[in-house]
């Protein structure tokens, strides 16, 4: 292996911590636009549920106000699955990485980071959060393309794709369980037209309303929208998509640069789509799907394992802490 293990670690994350934070961004500002149609003392605890923060969360705030998930998500850097957090994070895995990346790339996300830390409380009100989350937004997307169109197409390319690969799939089985979370703690709405505009807010949460609407013409019911963000391949945030392309990379690092140790990381990948066959072929996918995106989050993390163990060196009880950590 030509690439530096910590080169390999360090291109991984910093693709998984830059699609987190978009993620998380799309999330906030898709759900605050429909709650501003509801009652504004609505819950958000179905956020905090989701990522399973509620410990961390109760450490800090009293109760799962809009006001109060925002700055948790958003600007708490004491949160490891704040979006300060994460840039910060991806930063650090850049600066690690100055000798490997283009300056491009560097500038950019210094930037993006430096116009994140001017951020003040007036950015994180209810009524400003959208325009703070389409910033967000937008300096990950021209990180992510800036990615795209400089880092050289060797090992490290790979790892930079496999990292965003596993991390996208992952997001898009959270966005599907947003529903779960919401009725675990009592915030889910009732009706046919609430239902119908909560999948249109998870399909825009995805950047995939209007794909959807393309191959779907027939409306946002929650089996089709399940089934169009687990197995749709030509859909690029499908989690399907996302472990196909994962599995290229791995079968790349192996055949092209002739890098041992793919084979268990390939077995699993294999099995994830095993899994999201079997889900494709459920007649009763959405009351079962819960259970679908629990296993598959636990297998992207087994994934995840294996790549440490093979790549990073990383021994199995190492890398279950480190995937723990930053999952």
């Amino acid at each position: 292996m030509s690439l530096l293990a910590r080169y390999a670690e360090h291109l991984f994350w910093l693709a998984r911590y830059l699609e987190r934070t978009a993620s998380l961004a799309r999330i906030i500002e898709t759900h605050v636009a429909f709650d501003r149609v509801r009652d504004d003392d609505v819950s958000w605890a179905w956020l905090v549920a989701l990522h399973r923060d509620e410990e961390e969360f109760a450490k800090h705030y009293a109760d799962p106000s809009l006001k109060n998930v925002i700055k948790f998500y958003i600007a708490d850097i004491d949160n490891p699955g704040s979006v300060r957090f994460a840039i910060r994070a991806a930063r650090e895995n850049a600066r690690a990485l100055r000798a490997v990346i283009p300056t491009e790339m560097w500038i950019q996300l210094n930037e993006f980071y430096n116009r994140f830390l001017v951020f003040s409380d007036r950015d994180l009100d209810p009524i400003r959060i959208a325009r703070t989350c389409d910033q967000i937004k937008s300096g990950c997307y021209a990180q992510l393309g800036i990615a795209d169109s400089t880092l050289y197409r060797d090992e490290g390319w790979r790892f930079f794709r496999l990292g965003l690969m596993i991390e996208r799939a992952d997001q898009t089985s959270r966005l599907l369980d947003v529903k779960f979370a919401q009725i675990a703690t009592g915030a889910g709405g009732h009706g046919r037209a609430v239902d119908e505009t909560f999948w249109s807010l998870v399909l825009r949460s995805a950047v995939a309303y209007q794909a959807f609407h393309r191959f779907e013409p027939r409306g946002a019911d929650p089996n089709r929208v399940a089934r169009f963000l687990l197995i749709n391949s030509s859909h690029p945030r499908s989690a399907s998509s996302c472990i196909i392309e994962a599995q290229r990379m791995l079968g790349e690092l192996r055949s092209g640069f002739g890098l041992r140790g793919v084979s268990r990381a390939q077995e699993e990948a294999e099995e994830l789509l095993e899994l999201l066959q079997t889900a494709a072929a459920d007649t009763d996918l959405v009351r079962r799907l819960h259970t679908v995106n629990d296993s598959l989050q636990r297998r992207l993390m087994n994934l995840t394992g294996s790549v440490g163990v093979a790549f990073f060196g990383y021994t199995p009880v190492q890398q279950q802490s480190q995937s723990q950590s930053q999952s």
